[in-house]
């Protein structure tokens, strides 16, 4: 019990992130759109990957599956089973890319080596890659457990990561207040060694494709991505989006560094053979969507720059999914 309270000794600052929702929400406009025929690399593996242990929560307009290893998406995504992210609740209506599960993420961090000189790392994970993580993923399972559910109020599901080396431990904090519309992901990222690390970057890649639908239309700000789709079945504009903050009350330094609406080369997505290997970088291509929708089979990508971690020090940072309609295109 004491541990727990150790590892979610951060959770109450998450609720103060709950007044964060509302900025993460922007209208998506009729107008004119930009279609890109780009064919994306997939992280398809080579075999169907195996089926990814977690919980499901149903609340009262969306139903989630958290996974052990920190990311939406539990089941196989590629038998119409399991769940990701559903907005209505409804296998029809799955709004993550399911055959990865479509969230993962990456992160790099520089480590000292006896030479003197500093040496890149990175660990990353994603559904695809199967359970538990490859050894070239450079991440291990630490532990995961249900902080609270309550299912006419809120669910709470954490998971711990660490990396290989032992350098860096991740826990991922779920809040999902069953009565709205949007899910509260608190990342807790601590240094373990007496050093310091440096230049830490992390990175949340998200692949809406709403209702199973690959080409949506895609819009960006400085620190979040959304996707829209308009769906006959509902005859409904569907709205998702997905945010970062750095802090729970973000002046301009806390924001997201970065968003790529096309993070298909900032993900290894082949694991340590593909010649596109995950890049600080936003890859060879990076989009923005400027003033005007991009109709296009996008993934985002948010970029926390975190700078430097000194020995043990610990860093939080907020991830905000949303769901919705929008009223104002017809």
């Amino acid at each position: 019990m004491e541990n727990r309270k150790k590892i979610l000794a951060g959770f109450a600052t998450i609720l103060a992130g709950i007044l964060l929702a509302s900025m993460a929400s922007q209208s998506m406009f009729a107008g004119s759109t930009n279609s890109l025929f780009l064919s994306p690399q997939s992280p398809i593996p080579s075999t169907t990957p195996t089926p990814i242990p977690g919980n499901v929560y149903t609340g009262m307009y969306i139903r989630i599956g958290v996974n052990w290893g920190g990311t939406f998406g539990v089941g196989n995504g590629t038998d119409g089973f399991g769940v990701g992210f559903q907005y209505p609740i409804g296998n029809q209506f799955e709004s993550l890319a399911i055959w990865w599960w479509g969230e993962g993420y990456v992160i790099f961090y520089k480590t000292l080596s006896p030479t003197g000189a500093w040496v890149d790392n990175k660990a990353y994970w994603w559904p695809s890659l199967g359970w538990p993580p490859p050894p070239f993923c450079r991440m291990v399972h630490v532990a995961h457990g249900q902080y609270m559910y309550d299912p006419d109020n809120r669910a709470v599901f954490w998971s711990q990561m660490k990396t290989i080396d032992g350098a860096l431990t991740l826990t991922f904090v779920f809040s999902f207040p069953t009565p709205q519309k949007y899910v509260l992901l608190q990342t807790v990222i601590k240094n373990n060694l007496g050093a310091k690390l440096r230049d830490v970057l992390y990175k949340r890649i998200v692949d809406w494709d709403i209702h199973q639908e690959k080409l949506n239309q895609w819009t960006n700000d400085a620190h979040a991505a959304y996707a829209s789709l308009l769906s006959t079945r509902l005859n409904k504009w569907i709205v998702l989006s997905v945010a970062g903050y750095s802090n729970p009350t973000p002046t301009l330094g806390d924001l997201v560094g970065y968003v790529d609406l096309w993070a298909w080369d900032d993900i290894d997505a082949w694991g340590p053979t593909d010649p596109y290997n995950t890049t600080r970088d936003p890859g060879k291509m990076d989009i923005q969507s400027h003033d005007k929708p991009l109709f296009f089979d996008g993934n985002a990508a948010l970029y926390y720059d975190l700078w430097d971690l000194n020995a043990y020090e610990t860093r939080n940072v907020w991830t905000v999914y949303q769901a919705g309609w929008n009223a104002e295109i017809s």
